[in-house]
């Protein structure tokens, strides 16, 4: 029996050659990806194929975009898009839940290897965290991007740096620190994200786990869990999952917002819960693709700092619903815990080369929240829908990096800066220092957020693009997407038609 997935590679290879184009099989695209999997460059270097061999095979040179994207729409009821259905079981192409539906699958394990020695992080060992403790290298990277960060007025007004740009992401930083604090650079205990937050009471009491004073609970985890759910959709998570709740991945002491007779001070302590946990709430918030084509610049930082305002807003509100039926609840943003493996753990993605989670529906363009509880839930599932492969031979982002701070090399598990990195699991590491000294150089002054925007899988909802990432499972898939992916021009950092585009 064929399997479905090579179906759809030949439904692509139909859409991409129609009368009048140049007749090549997706089987030769694919078995120059063979090639080169075998003839690899060294790690410094991406592969690349025969030139002579590449501008003579490559259907792009015979195809544009507006020409694919035109016969792909009008092939609607053509042998393409039927092959295609077939092929998924007779749904549609337009459903990116229905195409992945054939390709993520739910693993019994996380997707990585913890090892038996693994200690559990610290914030005092982050970039952030060292430059609280007054590590030079760190803190004089913090107190230069803190002086020249958003600042239009001191840049020479290229596309995405002018005074009108920097006012934009001002201002959405302010909407996230006066909501927050400064939780987006890791301080915990404040604003949206306190431990233990008084919320004044008017004409109704809230309910909370201390008093239980009209709350019944949730009848079974089966009625917790759809009420978790809806309720994060309610506050503005695109998804959520669910993780048993695990020590490993909390920080044993994190920079918090501490109250005193003297006034509040910022100290490492550990996290102040209050209660045991559980079960952890993943969720994630899409942020626009239309501010992330901009990055780097201060528009793509205009709509970071939108988003951490959004995941303050998310966690907090799904943690006073869950008090007000009598459970404990704690929200977490960038904190107090390691917000990627808790979100694999939720089934809500998997792990890239940029160090980011990639999610089947918006790729690596969210910010993570969560919630931690004592409510009855049920736990999902981690997930593969072929990330890790795909990563292993793509290394866009790496070479969209400005600061060349994303590996080129195979996992590892130790990160370039030493302590300053969670070491003992396998995996690609980003080198922190490169990546915060480049945000406050003075042609930059912003967060970046490049290897978001090269990502092949930071794409909108298309037919043409739910077809190709459906892709990411067949053999040998990755140069296709990814040569596809830069000759239609995506995933370009900088892009300054969306810049100009942003403000129309």
């Amino acid at each position: 029996m064929i399997d479905k997935r090579q179906e759809i590679v030949e439904a692509a290879a139909a859409l991409m050659h129609s009368k009048g184009y140049e007749n090549t099989k997706l089987s030769d695209i694919l078995k120059e990806g063979q090639l080169m999997e075998k003839e690899k460059c060294n790690n410094d270097e991406p592969a690349t194929m025969d030139k002579e061999k590449s501008n003579n095979d490559k259907p792009a040179t015979k195809i544009n975009r507006r020409q694919f994207l035109k016969f792909g729409a009008g092939a609607s009821s053509g042998i393409a898009i039927a092959t295609a259905a077939t092929a998924l079981g007779g749904k549609s192409l337009i459903d990116p839940k229905q195409v992945y539906a054939g390709t993520v699958k739910e693993l019994d394990e996380l997707p990585f290897n913890i090892p038996a020695d693994y200690k559990p992080f610290t914030n005092q060992r982050n970039i952030f965290g060292q430059a609280v403790l007054g590590v030079p290298e760190p803190l004089a990277l913090q107190e230069r991007f803190d002086e020249v960060r958003w600042n239009g007025w001191q840049t020479d007004g290229s596309p995405g740096l002018t005074v009108l740009d920097g006012a934009a992401a001002r201002a959405s930083f302010a909407v996230d620190y006066y909501l927050n604090g400064e939780n987006s650079a890791c301080r915990a205990n404040k604003g949206f994200f306190e431990w233990h937050p008084k919320v004044p009471e008017l004409n109704f009491k809230w309910g909370d786990p201390e008093r239980n004073i009209h709350s019944p609970g949730v009848k079974s985890a089966e009625e917790g869990t759809m009420a978790v759910k809806k309720i994060a959709r309610f506050f503005g998570a695109a998804k959520a999952g669910i993780a048993p709740f695990d020590k490993r991945w909390v920080f044993t002491e994190t920079a918090a917002f501490v109250k005193t007779p003297e006034g509040e001070s910022l100290k490492f302590i550990p996290p102040d819960f209050g209660f045991e946990p559980k079960h952890v709430i993943s969720m994630i918030i899409p942020q626009s693709l239309e501010g992330i084509k901009c990055a780097p610049s201060f528009l793509g930082s205009a709509e970071y700092g939108l988003s951490y305002a959004q995941i303050g807003y998310a966690a907090f509100g799904l943690s006073m619903f869950i008090k007000d039926l009598g459970y404990h609840a704690v929200p977490i943003g960038a904190d107090s815990a390691l917000a990627v493996p808790i979100a694999i753990q939720a089934g809500l993605g998997e792990y890239s080369r940029s160090g980011l989670m990639i999610t089947p529906e918006f790729g690596s363009n969210v910010r993570l929240c969560e919630v931690f509880t004592d409510m009855p839930l049920n736990h999902d599932k981690p997930i593969s829908f072929g990330v890790t492969e795909f990563c292993k031979t793509c290394k866009k982002c790496a070479e969209a990096c400005p600061p060349q701070a994303i590996s080129y090399e195979d996992p590892t598990i130790d990160g370039p800066r030493g302590q300053m990195h969670n070491s003992g699991i396998k995996r690609w590491y980003v080198d922190p220092v490169k990546c915060f000294e480049f945000w406050s150089r003075d042609n930059v002054r912003n967060c970046c957020g490049a290897c978001i925007a090269a990502c092949p899988f930071t794409k909108p909802e298309a037919w043409h693009h739910t077809l190709i990432r459906s892709l990411v499972g067949a053999p040998v898939i990755t140069p296709f997407m990814k040569d596809v992916d830069d000759i239609f021009g995506y995933g370009k950092p900088n892009d300054e038609k969306a810049i100009a585009d942003w403000w129309k």
